[in-house]
């Protein structure tokens, strides 16, 4: 009976549900279920094993999944917040278990599977239909399409459910599109009036989500995607007219639509303010972000950390700020430079897959005049050239969006990280069984030697600022767990006691013994000096880190105010110049220290508040 069960063609797809299920349930649960969830979702690996199958279909990016998932397992002991890294760590095993559930499809049903992601991006751009806001105080949209969202909210039911941001549900969108579209014309050329029918609707729908969420990213990312698809064809258009090499005209039109599309994006810099402002604090963030990444360099941040380390270190608030803005730099900072590489080597190894399993139409028409057997097996290859080009638009739109935002791995939609790998998974499968087999020759162990010689040379040679960075990042990761272990507080924190602090101490201090110039160290013992009161020991240590970083917007504030809080308010103006919430805060503080008996450095603060206004007229 069971066995019936697992044997099924249909089988496939109950692991797929369930995957999508277990995602959508970590998603709104968060960690309250995870185990539960977990065993729900390996209930068809259990199956398969009971029958004597392995429990998952093996791909060639098992070991370096297994690696994500072992930093993601490191990110949850290093977190500053276990609570929320847990959370997210559920969602990172999300991800796998539906890379897994994709890559147990047959090929034969990949069209049907495109198909049930075009009802899912339907069911997410009708979810964001039905409950976004755009009228909230906070939304950043442009004049047509906000006039469309209200018009959309005055006709619509009112739904208790939560939003999910804009830009999260546009990443989500645009890595699911590609998909609706290969389904569309496979449809529409196998004449399946009926699935034609479901994918335009789909795909309308998905469309009008994506334009609603008024995510420029992520439109952009999609046209770039679609655009290569689309350059590719009309290069082989081309070269079959003029009798040239296809990847030739490929990609002399490819640079001619970069050139293009840089020039144009470069107008739009220039006179659209909306996208000048956007750019400029993208950057600020990435550079921002960084410095952070570079104060946990070794170890990772740990899981959830972008957001609270940001605000408590960047910009020196209590409450929460910012988002996750960048894929590559987020998975960094708090996978370390190891999950960053990981990361990349899955999609460079997706795009291989795809690559060398690669055929043209024109290589399909040509096998018409072979053997039947040899007719069915290419025209099986080229039933899935649209679904391959579809993986590799959305891993490709997956990438470049990543560039601006972070859907697939800080919020919601991280489920989907692992999406169009697992599709490039199935449509690039061999039908041959026979396994790789490695083969160690006398110049890959030359090689490898080499490389591994060369790393110890360099740790040799650097080691002294190897060892400071080591035990800055520890005694980060310490102070961190201290500052953020509850998070947002939403309230400005009076002086604590260096006995909280003292691990993180003695690790910068070690730091220090092997490099002074350590910028973490310095900049952390400022900032503990500065909790405990002691802003004249504060100030020695910040100036040190000012001067190796003074673009560094968390040391220029700290800086700052403990010039303030010391009274030395021509040199606070000269490093706060740039901090344009400085007289709301200090307006704050004024109050704030009056509460806590500390009417010296209240009076500061009210000064302080009156001399940037007179100064300050137009703060940046």
């Amino acid at each position: 009976m069971l066995g019936s069960i697992v044997f099924n063609r249909w089988f496939p797809f109950v692991d797929l549900g369930l995957a999508l299920l277990a995602g959508a349930l970590w998603m709104k649960a968060g960690a309250r279920f995870g185990w539960i969830v977990l065993i729900l979702a390996l209930l068809p690996w259990g199956m398969r094993v009971t029958v004597h199958l392995p429990a998952f279909r093996r791909t060639r990016l098992d070991w370096l999944l297994l690696l994500f998932l072992f930093t993601a397992v490191l990110g949850v002991w290093t977190a500053v917040n276990f609570g929320m890294a847990v959370e997210k760590f559920w969602l990172i095993v999300g991800s796998i278990v539906l890379f897994y559930a994709l890559a147990g499809q047959s090929r034969r049903d990949v069209w049907l599977v495109s198909a049930v992601w075009g009802v899912v991006a339907a069911g997410i751009a009708g979810y964001f239909l039905l409950t976004n806001d755009w009228g909230a105080p906070t939304a950043d949209y442009f004049g047509p399409i906000r006039s469309v969202g209200l018009l959309l909210m005055r006709v619509r039911p009112s739904l208790p459910l939560p939003i999910f941001h804009p830009n999260k549900v546009a990443g989500m969108l645009v890595v699911l599109i590609p998909f609706i579209l290969a389904s569309a014309l496979y449809a529409w050329q196998k004449r399946w009036r009926n699935w034609l029918l479901l994918a335009l609707a789909c795909g309308g729908l998905a469309s009008l989500g994506l334009l609603l969420t008024g995510s420029i990213g992520a439109w952009l990312a999609l046209a770039a995607g679609l655009g290569v698809w689309l350059l590719w064809e009309l290069s082989g258009f081309v070269s079959r007219k003029a009798a040239g090499m296809q990847t030739a005209v490929f990609l002399a039109l490819l640079i001619g639509g970069v050139v293009v599309g840089l020039v144009a994006i470069s107008l739009a810099v220039e006179r659209v303010t909306a996208v000048n402002q956007s750019l400029a604090q993208r950057y600020d963030l990435l550079r921002q972000t960084m410095y952070l990444i570079g104060d946990f360099s070794i170890f990772g941040g740990g899981l959830g950390s972008f957001p609270p380390l940001y605000s408590e270190y960047i910009r020196v608030i209590p409450f929460f700020f910012v988002l996750y803005s960048n894929l590559f730099l987020d998975v960094w900072l708090e996978l370390s430079l190891l999950g960053l590489l990981i990361l990349l080597l899955l999609i460079g190894l997706s795009f291989w897959l795809l690559y060398s399993s690669r055929i043209s139409p024109a290589e399909g028409r040509r096998a018409a005049d072979e053997t039947q057997s040899r007719r069915r097996k290419v025209w099986s290859r080229r039933e899935l050239y649209l679904f391959r080009w579809a993986a590799f638009v959305s891993i490709l739109v997956m990438a470049l969006h990543g560039l601006t935002d972070d859907a697939l791995y800080g919020g919601q939609g991280t489920p989907f990280l692992f999406l169009g790998m697992g599709m490039a998974v199935v449509v690039s499968r061999r039908r041959s069984r026979r396994k790789p087999v490695i083969t160690w020759t006398r110049r890959k162990f030359l090689v490898g030697g080499t490389a591994v010689l060369a790393a110890l040379v360099l740790v040799l040679l650097f080691h002294r600022p190897l060892l400071a960075r080591w035990y800055a990042n520890a005694g980060a990761g310490q102070m961190a767990r201290v500052d953020l272990a509850v998070w947002p507080s939403n309230n400005w924190a009076g002086f604590h006691s260096d006995m909280a602090y003292e691990p993180a101490i003695q690790q910068f201090n070690r730091a220090l013994a092997f490099d002074p110039d350590n910028r973490t160290a310095q900049h952390r013992l400022g900032l503990i000096a500065m909790k405990t009161g002691d802003f004249a020991t504060a100030v020695s240590h910040l100036e040190t880190a000012y001067r190796m970083s003074p673009d560094h917007r968390g040391i220029r504030k700290s800086l700052g105010y403990s010039y303030v809080w010391l009274g030395e308010f021509d040199q606070a103006l000269d490093v706060l110049t740039p901090i344009s919430e400085l007289p709301m805060e200090m307006a704050g503080y004024r109050a704030w220290w009056a509460n806590h008996e500390q009417s010296e450095l209240s009076d500061n603060a009210g000064e302080m508040g009156a001399i940037f206004r007179e100064n300050v007229k137009s703060p940046q």
